[in-house]
């Protein structure tokens, strides 16, 4: 039974938000798994850990999230100053997260929150000639200029001048190493450069798997990599202590398939032919730039793995 439109106003529901987005299939895995409590809390939200799957409430700031449930600034901050680390929380049915608190349970509506949905258009992918704007995303990174979370420089990546005595050396012929061995489908070959970039770099999202993330939307869109090996990926996040909670649930979704909504409008863009002059290629280049602003450097590494991923395909 959905909450009426005005369940937030009622005396017994004072402390009540509304949610304005959430992903499509959270509803199911809210009625699956009702029962949780708060895992961490940001300045742009909270994760909720449901089980063994992890729930974003916040702010649309890093984009909208395969496993988010989005709403304003105002309303995270009231949600933020109620709640704390490890209070218990009730998914009643897929419509209504109770958080409960000693001062007084606050209820999450989300009965009127739109529900979103973003898929990779693999559909209009056949080979690498279908990438149109390779070289336009190139160069906006390049333009960026920003390096890398594992300092790697996009001039001197895209020159190939690393020395081997350089430590960027190390990362940038790892991701070859790797990217080799995901597109012959050698899984003894790629273990090693998996377990080199999992959990790499501080942060919640670590450098190294904000990469593999761009990997695998690349894997999404064009379906190039030899599935043995991806599903060594997804053995390694499943099974093993090897990177953050929040980190391996990115991951756990892009091997999935799913992504924000702002990693798939970057792919959705490189595979639509009505954008191949320069004037056509703006939403392109504003869409990897909303990207490259997510986070410290959570979008820089990303674009790092899909250019590393599309440079592989191109050797």
């Amino acid at each position: 039974m959905q909450p009426s439109s005005d369940f937030c106003n009622t005396p017994q529901h004072t402390h009540c938000l509304k949610g304005e987005e959430m992903d499509a299939q959270l509803g199911a895995l809210l009625a699956q798994r009702p029962k949780g409590r708060v895992h961490s809390i940001f300045e742009n939200g909270i994760n909720l850990a449901m089980g063994d799957s992890l729930i974003f409430v916040g702010t649309t700031k890093n984009g909208r999230l395969p496993f988010g449930i989005h709403m304003g600034q105002d309303s995270v901050s009231r949600l933020r100053r109620h709640v704390r680390l490890d209070d218990t929380v009730v998914a009643e049915g897929a419509d209504t997260i109770r958080f409960l608190h000693p001062d007084g349970p606050l209820t999450l509506d989300l009965a009127q929150a739109v529900p979103f949905q973003y898929e990779i258009r693999s559909d209009r992918y056949h080979c690498f000639r279908d990438l149109f704007h390779v070289n336009e995303f190139m160069k906006t990174c390049l333009a960026w200029g920003v390096p890398t979370g594992l300092d790697v420089e996009w001039d001197r990546f895209l020159a190939n001048e690393y020395r081997p005595d350089e430590p960027q050396y190390a990362v940038v012929r790892q991701a070859e190493q790797l990217l080799d061995g995901l597109l012959s489908g050698e899984v003894q070959a790629v273990e090693a450069p998996l377990r080199y970039f999992l959990g790499r770099g501080p942060g919640l999202t670590p450098s190294g798997d904000d990469f593999l993330v761009g990997v695998l939307a690349v894997h999404k869109l064009t379906g190039a990599f030899h599935p043995a090996c991806v599903a060594s990926l997804r053995h390694m996040v499943e099974r093993e202590a090897i990177t953050t909670d929040v980190s391996r649930a990115y991951l756990l979704h892009a091997l999935q398939g799913r992504f924000s909504d702002k990693v798939t409008r970057v792919m959705n863009a490189m595979v639509r032919e009505d954008m191949k002059d320069i004037e056509n290629a703006a939403p392109l280049n504003a869409n990897l730039e909303q990207m490259l602003q997510t986070g410290h450097s959570s979008g820089i590494d990303t674009a790092f793995g899909i250019a590393s991923a599309i440079m592989a395909l191109r050797r």
